[in-house]
């Protein structure tokens, strides 16, 4: 009984896994995957507003790991994401959280490229409704010590027609603790896509309430606007800190 059991529980795994991979397969081939991977580097305008607040605008430019990253904002400020830390230039800038900017907001671009990076565990769930639209899930969790904040969850949203990533509900670890974040989570639903260059791209975002109970719900509590986006070969300097920058650290909490 006992060695039955073990067998059908390793059928399942083994299920779930295969069903994993195919939902990432179909989101990576939707998108444009293979043309993706030819690149260099993505060139963005980005615009995100929530609460009423403008929370960047600028051009982002990062390479298609999203290993490194430059974002040259409106207002003079220069952020850089080398590799491994993240500068603010000039040092007396008054941007805050300059490390989680910089990083965010190209990550939300690239989401179904990233799927399969390592330490990235995607687990299927029942299918969702995504306002009126019938959507497969899965959830996305990080293994121990990837990334800023490894306890991060996101819950992916895709079009069965399409296999376009259409939304993700997460939660924010970088600022506070899980228990926390756990408290008020939210959503990014992904609209107007456009072909570039072979890969699809979103350029209207929209930020919502989730909730387990409710799905992503209410009216929008923000917005972006992604524009002019372009594949580049960058500049050799593209992701080298200025001699005047400061360090935008990890925040301890």
């Amino acid at each position: 009984m006992k060695s039955t059991s073990k067998t059908y529980l390793i059928m399942i795994t083994a299920a779930l896994l295969t069903g994993c991979a195919g939902l990432t397969g179909k989101v990576e081939h939707a998108h444009g995957s293979r043309q993706w991977q030819r690149k260099q580097a993505v060139s963005a305008d980005v615009v995100v507003q929530l609460g009423g607040n403008k929370m960047i605008d600028g051009t982002f430019i990062f390479d298609t790991s999203v290993g490194k990253v430059r974002a040259e904002l409106t207002d003079g400020t220069t952020l850089v994401f080398d590799g491994k830390q993240a500068w603010v230039s000039p040092a007396n800038a008054p941007i805050k959280a300059a490390r989680f900017h910089v990083l965010t907001w190209p990550y939300f671009i690239a989401a179904p490229m990233k799927l399969r990076d390592p330490g990235s565990n995607l687990a299927l769930l029942d299918d969702g409704d995504l306002f009126g639209r019938s959507c497969q899930r899965a959830k996305l969790t990080f293994s121990d010590g990837v990334g800023d904040a490894p306890d991060d969850w996101y819950i992916l949203y895709v079009d069965p027609a399409t296999h376009w990533l259409r939304a993700m509900s997460y939660i924010v670890t970088y600022f506070e603790s899980t228990e926390n974040a756990e408290k008020e989570p939210h959503a990014i639903v992904y609209d107007d896509f456009v072909n570039i260059e072979g890969v699809i791209f979103s350029r209207k975002w929209t930020f919502h309430h989730y909730s387990e109970e409710k799905g992503i719900h209410g009216e929008p509590m923000g917005s972006a606007r992604i524009n002019n986006i372009r594949f580049i070969t960058p500049a050799e300097n593209a992701f080298v800190k200025s001699a005047d920058a400061r360090e935008d650290k990890l925040p301890v909490h």
